[in-house]
């Protein structure tokens, strides 16, 4: 009897040891398939980041980076359905990628009345809406910048209910995508694979996923953003080429006149110009312009004008003649808030006549050898180009003539000369620039251009720049 007992204790004892054997293994079944999809998971949050970071570095594929967002944190989460909703400088949200069918937010989704595939209309109605910037709880998780997990979606009054139950949502989790203080947009993810409620891991993946997508969609536009500024560097390099190429390399030889140039431009593109070209009878023709405004408009709008009056002139021996003709045709290809001021002469090397016209710009001044009298303005009337009709223009603008006699001096410029300040806000002015010139009158053409220079930088803030082009040009007569 006690035989039997014993054996009968035994086999109870091996039963117990056996179940917990089985409970232990299951356990570490269990441990062992948790480890496994925890790493699973890892892979995949490794995976998207990898990637995102291949899209940026072949040319931040904004929309790339979207899809692979949604699918990542579907995979992860082990959702039917996820979207990605991007956030619109107003504040609103735009859905701009998804994985399987995510229900609609706003469109209720019931009866279909076109012939179009079931899925393909469930994305259509998807991506007609967008949701304003509190609208749902999508909204909320823009506007409060934090993220809502709810397990059953069905009793929840903030999430939309739809009449088709392939589109029900029974569990939902929206997350913003935020990285520093800058919100992307939302990520939202609708009903689990396993019909279960999602979990506060699953929670906690798409909030990282978020973030990380959040980093990736920055790092994206930072790239746009220096792509665009390097090639706006680029193109305006090669405008600024252009336009010195435009420039003449070369100053008119005579042996009764010298020619001096200085051009500095502001900015890579100056808005400033002067040309010298010669013309029948031994003739020199002389530009010099401000066009408003800078940069790449400037520029083109500069070339034009340039190459317009070279084509005038000749067959103009009237500079207020040629400017009539070329405002004629510039005023129909210019901006309204556009304008070019310049002054056009004709120089006779040989007797010293000038004849200019001047539309708008500042007035030459003139400086005689042999008296004491200061730099005098040259006087005329003229409107600039492209700034009123044919019919004004051509009333007011006129030539004006004289005679340069050996060693008289002819400086014309631009305004970013006469409007440099000082440390007390004084301009340098043209009455100030008249007395530099008549100080210098004697000067060789080159020289009267460095002096005057000096000048205006002695005048100048210690380390100021100029603020506007600088084109001046000095005409001695030998």
């Amino acid at each position: 009897m006690l035989f039997g007992i014993t054996i009968s204790a035994i086999s109870i004892v091996a039963i117990i040891a056996v179940i917990a054997s089985i409970r232990y293994r299951k356990k570490l079944f269990v441990a062992h398939e948790s480890i496994e999809q925890l790493e699973e998971e890892r892979q995949i949050v490794m995976d998207f980041i990898h990637r995102s970071a291949e899209d940026i570095s072949k040319g931040s594929d904004k929309e790339k980076i979207y899809r692979r967002i949604a699918r990542a944190t579907a995979l992860s989460c082990g959702a039917l359905s996820a979207c990605v909703y991007e956030r619109l400088p107003d504040g609103r949200l735009e859905p701009k990628a998804f994985e399987g069918l995510f229900p609609p937010q706003t469109n209720k989704i019931d009866s279909q009345n076109s012939t179009e595939l079931r899925t393909k209309f469930i994305e259509n109605a998807l991506k007609r809406e967008i949701l304003g910037a509190n609208e749902g709880i999508i909204g909320q998780a823009a506007t409060e910048r934090r993220g809502f997990l709810i397990e059953d979606a069905l009793n929840d009054p903030r999430v939309p209910k739809h009449n088709d139950e392939s589109m029900q949502i029974r569990t939902f989790i929206a997350v913003p995508m935020i990285f520093g203080k800058h919100l992307s947009g939302v990520l939202a993810l609708a009903n689990s694979i396993s019909g279960k409620a999602f979990t506060k891991v699953d929670f906690s993946l798409a909030n990282l996923i978020g973030e990380q997508g959040a980093l990736a969609l920055q790092s994206a536009e930072a790239i746009d953003a220096l792509i665009m500024r390097n090639k706006l560097e680029f193109d305006l390099r090669l405008a600024s080429s252009v336009q010195r190429y435009l420039l003449p390399e070369k100053l008119p030889m005579s042996k009764t006149m010298q020619f001096a140039a200085k051009y500095s431009p502001q900015q890579l593109i100056g808005g400033d110009f002067y040309d010298f070209f010669n013309l029948p009878n031994n003739k020199i023709g002389i530009v010099i312009g401000d066009v408003s405004g800078k940069g790449i408009s400037a520029a083109i709008l500069m070339a034009l004008c340039q190459t317009k009056l070279r084509d005038i002139a000749k067959s103009c021996d009237s500079p207020a003649k040629a400017l009539r003709l070329l405002n004629s045709e510039m005023v129909r290809a210019m901006r309204s808030d556009m304008f070019i001021t310049m002054i056009y002469l004709i120089a006779d090397s040989e007797s010293g006549e000038i004849k200019l016209a001047r539309a708008g710009h500042e007035r030459p001044l003139l400086a005689r050898l042999g008296t004491d009298e200061p730099a005098q303005e040259i006087k005329s009337s003229g409107m600039a180009v492209g700034m009123v009709t044919e019919e004004l223009f051509d009333e007011v603008i006129e030539d004006v003539s004289f005679t340069m006699s050996i060693g008289d001096a002819l400086v014309l410029y631009t305004d970013g000369l006469t409007e440099v300040v000082n440390a007390n806000g004084e301009e340098y002015s043209t009455k100030r620039l008249a007395q530099t010139v008549s100080t210098l009158r004697s000067r060789c053409a080159n020289d009267l251009n460095d002096e005057i220079i000096k000048s205006v930088s002695s005048f100048m803030s210690p380390n100021e720049k100029y603020s506007d082009d600088l084109t001046l040009l000095s005409i001695k007569k030998l």
